[in-house]
């Protein structure tokens, strides 16, 4: 009986995968609402997610509001203190295709950094179903830029990017391609390889990469290839932390191993902290040890204490 529900269960997961995708091509509207029905869960994390250690209220003196390109904003929020960390770059996450910077997860996100003494600049970049992912590489790096710009040699050394899932990738993409234009890079479970979204059993996952990608990887993995992270590992890399949670059900955790492994081997700075537990999102869930740990972790790493365990 056992061996029968589960039997349907996978079948009907895929089937659900088949259909989506099929909608994809005919009614991207349609494909899209049955995604957001089926993972409402992921959706509400992602959304209302808090981290255990975003304490306080309003942590920022001020927020500055800036449109670094023709209709793309970022705002910049910045620390009650004179004694600054570091500048971090914040890609929101939501599959490329959804998240806006000032989305309640990320807003999480913002405080606890900004309470921790850096200034924190936030994008919104465009919709990967209406542009090309290029397009998206684009945004983040002229928001980099202009950021630099901004801030002059005042923060040299200090400058980092980071992004959760999507934006992490993004975050990575960006970092690895313009080798001198940032010091730092931190991904949360983000695809460092394309190709893995195709084993994960997330229907959200695998339509969100097909939507943005604009492509099946039966006929073009070249460009999967293309916009893979992990294939533009010199020697040359910024210092870069790797999160990932080890359940995680919509970027499988071995992405995260794999690059992780390539920039060691390669003679990189590189960091990978797991969590035993965690899903996709599970800052925003889990308050246990361990999730207190990588968020202390993450700030020691992004202020620069690259040898903390």
């Amino acid at each position: 009986m056992k061996a029968s529900a589960k039997k349907f269960k996978v079948f009907t997961k895929y089937l659900l995968i088949a259909l989506t995708l099929f909608l994809a091509f005919f009614d991207f509207g349609l494909s899209l609402l049955v995604v957001l029905i089926t993972n409402i869960p992921l959706i509400r994390k992602s959304i209302f997610g808090r981290l255990v250690l975003d304490t306080q209220k309003t942590p920022w003196s001020k927020v500055e509001t800036y449109q670094y390109m023709p209709k793309k904003l970022l705002d910049v929020f910045y620390p009650r203190t004179e004694n600054i960390s570091g500048v971090v770059v914040f890609a929101h996450g939501g599959g490329w295709i959804s998240g806006y910077r000032r989305q309640p997860n990320n807003m999480s996100w913002y405080r606890f950094l900004v309470s921790q003494g850096f200034i924190v600049a936030t994008i919104e970049y465009s919709r990967g179903y209406i542009q090309e992912i290029e397009k998206l590489v684009e945004e983040l790096t002229n928001a980099v830029l202009f950021l630099s710009k901004k801030f002059g040699d005042s923060y040299k050394g200090q400058f980092s990017l980071m992004g959760l899932s999507a934006g992490g990738h993004l975050a990575l993409l960006v970092g690895l391609r313009y080798l001198d234009l940032v010091d730092k890079v931190v991904a949360y479970y983000a695809p460092c390889d394309l190709m893995d979204i195709w084993e994960s059993e997330s229907v959200f996952a695998r339509f969100s990469v097909m939507a943005t990608i604009k492509r099946l990887p039966s006929r073009s993995k070249e460009i999967y290839e293309k916009y893979s992270p992990i294939n533009y590992v010199t020697s040359s890399c910024p210092r870069i932390l790797l999160v990932h949670g080890i359940k995680d059900c919509v970027v499988p955790y071995t992405s995260s191993v794999k690059m992780f492994k390539k920039l060691r081997e390669s003679g990189n700075i590189a960091k990978l902290m797991l969590h035993p537990k965690g899903d996709h999102g599970f800052e925003f869930v889990l308050k246990d040890q361990r999730t207190i740990q990588i968020l202390q972790e993450t700030v020691k790493f992004l202020s620069g204490d690259l040898n903390s365990s």
